[in-house]
Parts: structure tokens; sequence; C-alpha cells
């Protein structure tokens, strides 16, 4: 599979949200040829300098648009399937493309009774991601309330919100599951 590529200081993994303002040409031709297409564009983390692209990124779809009060055009992505980059070339107008292979999503963690003492610690990290959404009911209302009941899921949503460098995120992101990211978030959020 062949996309453009936006690469960008964010995480978004796939079932999350993100609204984007664009004003370069090449992201506006980003736009324009994935509205045309519906095939997507992949948004990948660069590292702090800005020099390097993390490999694992996450097919995302634009799913509304608008002219925004500064004149600029806003997107809002849905992160639809994570993805490793296998060859990237750039563009003459400095729009990077690659082709890439779609790697699965995290498995499916449900929160039960069934461990007490681990799903104390789980609920408690879905009740908080609800209750700081709940300050923002326009994302609130992107999500089912089934979405809270898995950890892999709730994992994914802190780490797009969490205020830690790209760097620190992309080894749970480059991950197969979600645990060690639910170790990392559990001690963050007991400190």
């Amino acid at each position: 599979m062949n996309i453009p590529i936006f690469p960008l200081p964010i995480c978004i993994l796939p079932s999350g949200y993100s609204q984007l303002r664009i004003f370069e040409a090449r992201y506006k031709r980003l736009v324009t040829e994935t509205l045309k297409t519906g095939s997507g564009f992949g948004l990948c983390m660069f590292d702090e300098s800005k020099k390097q692209i993390y490999p694992t990124g996450t097919l995302c779809h634009i799913i509304d648009f608008e002219t925004l009060d500064d004149g600029l055009l806003g997107i809002t992505i849905r992160g639809e399937q994570k993805f490793v980059i296998e060859d990237m070339s750039v563009e003459s107008d400095g729009l990077k493309r690659a082709e890439v292979n779609l790697i699965p999503d995290w498995p499916k963690s449900l929160i039960t009774d069934k461990q007490p003492d681990i799903n104390i610690e789980n609920g408690k990290l879905s009740q908080m991601l609800k209750n700081l959404l709940q300050q923002y009911p326009q994302h609130l209302a992107r999500y089912k309330a089934e979405d809270f009941n898995d950890m892999a899921w709730v994992c994914q949503r802190w780490l797009e919100i969490i205020p830690v460098s790209c760097s620190e995120k992309y080894p749970f992101i480059n991950s197969h599951d979600h645990k060690a990211a639910q170790d990392f978030l559990t001690n963050i959020i007991n400190e």
C-alpha cells in the first residue's frame, strides 16, 4: 500500500480522533488526494529533533473538514489501522510518500471482575479517562460506552493525550499489545 505521510509531533492510534490545521501546499495536496481517492494517509510521529520519522504510524481517514476562523483548512481525522513503513520517498514539493504494510491492532482486553486486584487499577484508568473526556462532550460523543471496558482501547486513548514526548510514547505504540503501556500509565497516574 502506497500512501502520503504526514509527520507530526502527535500520536493517533486506531479508533482515535484528532483535528489538524492545514496550511502548507503539500498537505493541502495530501488532503485533496485523500478525499478524492478515499485511500487515507499515514500519520507518523517524529523525534524531538524533527529529523527522524518513526516507522510505525497509523492509517487515517478524513471524516470532516471546515474553513477555520483564520481562513485555514481544518480537518478531523480518525485513526484506522497501524502500519510499518517499508520504503519512503520525497516528492518535489516535499510531500513524503511511503510503501507501508498494515499491522494488527492490539488485541482487546476486557476489564472484568475476574481479577479484582488487577481490574481495580484498570477500572481507575478507564474511569479517569471517561472523567477527562466528559469535559469535552464533542469528543466523548464519538466513543461508545463499551469502548471504556477494553483496556487496550483505554491505553491507546491515554497515549494520544498524555503529555510525554514522542520518543517516550513510541516504544509502547510499537509494541504488539497494551501491557507495557498499561504499566507505564498506571505508574504515572499513581504518582
